[in-house]
C-alpha cells in the first residue's frame, strides 16, 4: 500500500507542480505579504497596533518598535500594573477598551476568580482519562469539550461571547496545568499532583501553583510570569493565530471552535515554539564555548550560524529579527529587564551571556548581511521560563493562555463591525480537459 501511495505522490509532485513565476504573473501575495515585506491589509481594528517600520516610496524603513493595546503603549500598560498583578487588567483593557480603575479592576478580578474551577467531573472524565503526548492537542480538545457544559454554546451574541470568553480564559491555568499532570503521570510514569485553583491567587500565581508539585513560588517568580502574560496578550489582528480565529468566527461558528482553531495555529513551530528554538540554540553554544567565552568566540559562533555551518544549518539566529519590528521589540525590552532581575536569584552568568550574545548577533547581522534587526520577545521568554523551572511542555500552552483574550477581542470586534464571511480567491493554473 505504501509503495502505491508513494508512486502516486511522486507523480503529483511532477504533474501538480506550480512554477514560482506564476505567483508573480498573477500578483499572488504569498503568505499575504507584499513585495516590500509588509503585510497585506485584511481588516481594521481598534484592539491593538503593532508598529515596527514605516513605508516611504513603497520602501519598508526601520523605526523603534511600539505595541499599543487599545491605544495604550505596552510600556504604559506594564507601568500601570505597578505592584499588582497586571494580566487581568490587561484582559479588561483589551476586551472593554480602557484600562480599569481600582473598582472595575476589583470586580473584574472577582469575576475571573469565580470562573477558575472546571465543571463537575471535567478533570476526571475529560483531562485525566485522555492524556496526550502533545499538550497543545490535549488542551485544545479540552477547550472544545467545554462546549458540552455550556447551556447555550452556539450563541454568538457579542455580550454572550464576552462572558463565554472570560470563562474560558479563567479556566486556562487549570486546563494547562492538569493537562501537564496527566501527561507526566500516565505517559511519563511519574507521580500525580493535583491542586485546586485558589480564588485569592492571580492568573499567574495559579499557573505556578497548579503546575508545581509542591505548589510553592516566590513573588518575584509570579510577577515575572505575569509580565510574560501581559506582553503575550495580543499582537495585532494580522498574526497567524488571530487571523485564523477571525476567519473561522466569520462563519458564525461557536466561540469554542474559534478558540480551538487559533490554538491549532499557535501550536505550529513557525508561530508558538520559537522560544524553544532559542533555548536549544543557546544551550548548544554554551555547551561548546561556555558561559565565560570571549566576545570574539561568541562572534565566531554567530558567523558560523549565518554561514549555515552550525546548529541546525538553517542560517537563522533564533530570537533575533522579526517580521515587523526592526530596531526594537517593545516586548523584548520589558522581558529583558524581568529576566535580568530574575537571574540575580537564579543564574546571573547565563543572563549575561544571553545579553552579550544579543548585542553581538545584532552587530553581526548588520555587518555580515546589511540588516538592521533587534532581539524579539522569544529571545528572553524561553530563558525566563527555564529560570522559572517551567517544563518545556508548558511553553506554548502558557503563550496560548495569555493570547486567548486577544483572539476573543478581535473576533468580537470583527463580528460587530465587519460581519462578513472571509472568502478570498485562488487562481486555477492547472490543465483542463476539453
Amino acid at each position: 500500500m505504501d509503495g502505491f501511495l508513494l508512486e502516486k505522490f511522486n507523480d503529483l509532485l511532477v504533474d501538480g507542480n506550480i512554477p514560482q513565476e506564476l505567483y508573480d504573473k498573477y500578483k499572488v501575495k504569498r503568505g499575504l505579504r507584499n513585495d516590500n515585506g509588509t503585510g497585506v491589509l485584511v481588516g481594521l481594528t481598534k484592539v491593538s497596533e503593532v508598529s515596527g517600520y514605516y513605508v516611504e516610496n513603497d520602501v519598508k524603513l526601520p523605526k523603534l518598535g511600539n505595541l499599543y493595546f487599545r491605544g495604550l503603549d505596552i510600556s504604559e500598560v506594564a507601568k500601570k500594573s505597578g505592584d499588582e498583578f497586571g494580566y487581568e487588567n490587561t484582559c479588561f483593557l483589551l476586551l472593554f477598551g480602557h484600562y480599569p480603575n481600582s473598582v472595575e479592576s476589583k470586580i473584574f478580578k472577582e469575576i475571573i476568580s469565580k470562573e477558575y474551577d472546571l465543571p463537575e467531573g471535567f478533570l476526571e472524565n475529560i483531562i485525566l482519562k485522555n492524556p496526550s503526548k502533545s499538550l497543545m492537542n490535549h488542551i485544545t480538545r479540552s477547550i472544545l469539550s467545554l462546549y458540552s457544559f455550556d447551556d447555550n454554546p452556539d450563541s454568538i451574541e457579542p455580550f454572550d461571547m464576552i462572558k463565554k470568553g472570560i470563562s474560558i480564559i479563567s479556566k486556562m491555568p487549570a486546563i494547562i496545568s492538569y493537562s501537564l499532570q496527566a501527561k507526566t503521570h500516565y505517559l511519563d510514569r511519574d507521580s500525580l499532583h493535583i491542586h485546586f485553583p485558589k480564588k485569592e491567587y492571580s492568573f499567574a500565581e495559579n499557573i505556578l501553583y497548579l503546575s508545581r508539585n509542591d505548589g510553592k513560588f516566590t513573588e518575584l517568580e509570579a510577577k515575572t510570569l505575569d509580565m510574560c502574560l501581559i506582553v503575550h496578550a495580543d499582537h495585532g489582528g494580522g498574526n497567524n493565530s488571530a487571523f485564523v480565529g477571525t476567519v473561522v468566527s466569520s462563519t458564525l461558528t461557536d466561540i469554542y471552535s474559534m478558540v480551538c482553531a487559533s490554538m491549532a495555529s499557535l501550536k505550529g513551530p513557525r508561530h508558538g515554539g520559537a522560544n524553544m528554538a532559542v533555548l536549544d540554540m543557546m544551550q548548544t553554544i554554551i555547551d561548546e564555548i561556555g558561559l565565560d567565552a570571549t566576545d570574539d568566540e561568541i562572534y565566531a559562533i554567530i558567523k558560523r550560524i549565518l554561514n549555515r555551518d552550525y546548529f541546525d544549518n538553517s542560517g537563522l539566529i533564533y530570537g533575533i529579527g522579526h517580521a515587523i519590528y526592526s530596531l526594537s521589540d517593545p516586548r523584548c525590552e520589558l522581558l529583558r529587564e524581568k529576566a535580568r532581575k530574575l537571574s540575580l536569584e537564579k543564574n546571573p552568568k547565563k543572563f549575561e551571556f544571553y545579553y552579550r550574545f544579543e548585542k553581538l548577533a545584532i552587530k553581526a547581522l548588520e555587518e555580515e548581511k546589511g540588516k538592521k534587526v533587534c532581539a524579539n520577545v522569544d529571545f528572553y521568554s524561553g530563558l525566563i521560563y527555564e529560570m522559572l523551572n517551567i517544563p518545556r511542555d508548558l511553553f506554548i500552552p502558557i503563550f496560548a493562555a495569555a493570547r486567548l483574550v486577544g483572539w476573543i477581542s478581535h473576533d468580537i470586534e470583527n463580528l460587530l463591525y465587519c460581519n462578513k464571511i472571509i472568502r478570498p480567491a485562488t487562481k486555477y493554473v492547472g490543465l483542463k480537459e476539453d
